[in-house]
C-alpha cells in the first residue's frame, strides 16, 4: 500500500484499509477499484456486509472506532477525508455533503435489502439479485457485454449467507438457463435481463 498524492492511497488486492476496533480517523472515497467490508465472528465465520466501488464512500458513520474490517478486492485507489477536517472538506466540496447524505440513507437501505436476501429469498433468488446489483454498478449497457465481478465465489457466499458450493452450482444453473454467461472468474455477461429480474423476484415463475 502506498500514498500517491495528498490524501490518496493505492491498495493492492487484499491490503487492509481499516480494521474493526481501529480508531475512526476518517472515511474513504473510492476513486477506482473495489473493497469489501466484513465482520469476523468469534467462531471464525465471516459475514460480508458490503462491497464498495468507484464513487462510493466507506467508513462513514462508524462512531469512535470502525465497526467492520475493510480491505481491497483489486488494485484500488482511495482518498481519505480526515474526520477532523470534515466540515472544511464539505465547505470546499459542497457535493460531498450531498454524497454523505446519500451514504447514510444508502446504508440503511442496503441493510434492509441484505436482511431480505438472507431471510426471505432462495439461493438462486439471492444470486440473481446480487448479479442485478452488480450489473447496475457498471456504466454502459448491462446486457450482452462482460461486466466486472471482482469478488471470488467465497466472498459472494459470505455476503449472501450461502456456501461456496451453492453459489457455484447456482451460477452454473443460471448459465445453463442462458440467463448469464461466465467467460472467466472475474466477469459475467447478462444474456436475458428480463428473466434475471424475474428470477430475482420469484423463482417459482422460472422454468
Amino acid at each position: 500500500m502506498g500514498a500517491i498524492g495528498t490524501g490518496v492511497r493505492l491498495l493492492s488486492a487484499y491490503d487492509s484499509l481499516f480494521r474493526e476496533g481501529d480508531e475512526t480517523t476518517g472515511f474513504y472515497e473510492i476513486l477506482s477499484g473495489a473493497v469489501r467490508a466484513y465482520k469476523i465472528f468469534p467462531d471464525g465465520r465471516r459475514q460480508i456486509v458490503a462491497f464498495a466501488f468507484a464513487g462510493d464512500i466507506v467508513g462513514f458513520g462508524h462512531g469512535e472506532t470502525y465497526r467492520f474490517d475493510c480491505d481491497a478486492l483489486t488494485s484500488t485507489r482511495v482518498r481519505m477525508i480526515p474526520k477532523a477536517s470534515l466540515l472544511r472538506a464539505m465547505r470546499e466540496r459542497p457535493e460531498l455533503g450531498e454524497k454523505l447524505l446519500e451514504v447514510a440513507g444508502g446504508e440503511v437501505a442496503n441493510m434492509q435489502d441484505l436482511s431480505i436476501l438472507l431471510c426471505r429469498k432462495t439461493a438462486i433468488e439471492r444470486i440473481a439479485s446480487f448479479l442485478l446489483t452488480m450489473a447496475g454498478k457498471s456504466a454502459g449497457p448491462m446486457v450482452g457485454r462482460q461486466l466486472p465481478l471482482p469478488m471470488c465465489r467465497a466472498d459472494i457466499a459470505d455476503y449472501l449467507g450461502l456456501t461456496i458450493e451453492t453459489v457455484s452450482r447456482n451460477m452454473t444453473r443460471l448459465k445453463a438457463m442462458r440467463v448469464i454467461d461466465l467467460p472467466n472468474r472475474g466477469s459475467f455477461v447478462v444474456r436475458d435481463m428480463d428473466r434475471l429480474r424475474l428470477l430475482a423476484q420469484c423463482e417459482g415463475n422460472m422454468h
